[in-house]
């Protein structure tokens, strides 16, 4: 999990305290969409005494889907007293909108796909595929396509898609698998292994398509509604995710399913009374407090801070990213996060309602920090140590070391700061009165590099993380530095620039 704190580390501060920022994301993402010209909506009476002026799209039994801002969003029956059918004018007087409100994804997956069991190495040789070979087993298999030949095309070409995987090319990884399954559609070891790789790199939809077909005829295989149910959790179909959970669990028991299952089902039932809005990147639950004037200054934010990311980071995300608005007490029942979390990314953006009313420099920062999480996750495939994550969120927020620099810098010298190495799981586990610390030596080490060498090498390294995860390897083969050598020249960096 991804958490953000409050920039200022200063000793005046009460430790753990969070303060704005985090609390500010909070609305970051609640109803996004532009609020465009319509002629004509009808009045939603909610039980709650509030109303919403809307163009009704359609109704289903538990929920009705409204039209805002150019996107749909959904209201729950449960909260719905009374709809007024009766045309109001969008502009008029009577129109008082509703505002409403791992180091990878934290999801449960089975063991990853390996080599170790395989018999055929012929697709791989002298560190390269062999693609003669492939083409060779596609012939094969195409004009006498019997058990056998089926058997070493699935055993080539996933030894050649692990092989790609490991390197830091997923992409071409499933592009091998697609062809190996147009050949070969009902090899299971293929598809299981396709659809492990389609949820890592965030394919939910693909992987829902690949699974839902084989599901049936292999109703014994645990690791089918286990993915599936991954694949919908990430979408925030709660429902369907549990559901799914629930198949897999009576067919093999997995403590981190349980787990995932506990969190999923509490989620379940905070999201009754939410409502929903989808625009091209998000989709948003939240509770319906905000204002009209906050959705259109969020929405522009938003959208800003995704098309700058995109840019600065050179990827764009191909799924929904999903945001989660909660009342404070329920966003701590469900993370079950540390009192100085004010806001969490495992995959989705969590955060817990605090009553802001327009959009501040502060929300905007912790947008921006928020989603660089997300570019993380899916550029490195969920393998990115997290001090690394975390200074590039803040760096890409438009923190600086400035304000910190001094402070910074006599702890370096008095040698008082965890090493990077220490710094690369979750600083969840960091006692409280290290943690400030931590995230500012990540971001000097961010800025470090980014004021020495640029952008670019941080977007290289963050593309060779998925194949070399190991950091002391990874900086050796890309920076030609060790890990010890890093610490000292990040130490250098701070005293030189801010002195003892």
């Amino acid at each position: 999990m991804r958490g953000i704190l409050k920039r200022d580390w200063s000793p005046r501060r009460r430790p753990g305290s969070i303060g704005n920022p985090l609390l500010v994301v909070a609305l970051l993402l609640v109803g996004c969409g532009f609020l465009l010209p319509r002629l004509s909506a009808e009045t939603i009476y909610l039980k709650n005494g509030r109303k919403i002026v809307a163009q009704i799209i359609r109704e289903e039994p538990d929920r009705i889907f409204v039209s805002r801002g150019g996107g749909e969003y959904s209201i729950p029956r449960s909260i719905v007293d009374r709809i007024d059918k009766t045309s109001v004018p969008v502009n008029s007087p009577a129109e008082k909108v509703i505002s409403g409100e791992d180091r990878t994804r934290d999801l449960p997956l089975p063991p990853a796909p390996t080599d170790e069991e395989q018999t055929d190495s012929s697709a791989v040789k002298n560190d390269t595929i062999d693609r003669v070979y492939l083409a060779e087993l596609d012939d094969e298999a195409s004009r006498r396509p019997s058990a056998e030949s089926l058997h070493r095309l699935a055993q080539g070409y996933q030894q050649a898609a692990i092989f790609l995987t490991r390197q830091g090319n997923p992409e071409g990884a499933l592009d091998l698998y697609r062809h190996a399954l147009k050949i070969s559609p009902d090899n299971l070891a293929l598809t299981l292994a396709m659809a492990y790789l389609l949820v890592k790199q965030t394919y939910y939809n693909e992987a829902i398509s690949l699974l839902l077909p084989v599901a049936d005829r292999n109703a014994k295989v645990a690791a089918i509604p286990m993915l599936l149910g991954s694949a919908y959790y990430a979408q925030d179909d709660l429902n369907r995710a549990v559901a799914e959970w629930k198949k897999s669990l009576e067919l093999q028991d997995d403590p981190r399913l349980r787990e995932a299952l506990e969190k999923a089902e509490k989620e379940q039932r905070v999201a009754g009374a939410y409502m929903e809005f989808r625009s091209e990147h998000f989709l948003v639950r939240y509770e319906g407090r905000e204002t009209e004037g906050l959705v259109r200054d969020l929405v522009n934010t938003l959208e800003a801070a995704f098309r700058d990311l995109s840019l600065e980071l050179d990827y764009n995300p191909h799924e929904t990213i999903i945001v989660l608005l909660y009342p404070d007490q329920a966003f701590r029942d469900i993370t079950r996060s540390a009192s100085w979390v004010g806001a969490l990314n495992d995959g989705k953006i969590r955060v817990p309602v605090s009553g802001l009313s327009s959009m501040t420099p502060e929300l905007a920062r912790v947008l921006r920090h928020e989603l660089t999480h997300s570019f993380v996750r899916q550029i490195t495939v969920g393998r990115c140590p997290t001090w690394f994550n975390e200074g590039l969120a803040q760096l890409m927020e438009g923190a600086t070391t400035t304000s910190l620099g001094s402070q910074l810098a006599k702890a370096f010298v008095a040698n008082k700061l965890p090493s990077f190495r220490a710094l690369e799981p979750s600083f969840m586990s960091l006692p409280a009165d290290q943690v400030g610390l931590a995230y500012a030596k990540s971001l000097a080490a961010l800025e470090f590099r980014r004021d020495r060498y640029g952008m670019a090498e941080i977007r290289h390294l963050l593309t060779r993380i998925p194949s070399d995860p190991d950091m002391d390897s990874l900086f050796q083969n890309e920076i030609h530095l060790s890990y010890e050598s890093f610490e000292h020249e990040v130490a250098n960096y701070i005293v030189t620039r801010y002195g003892t």
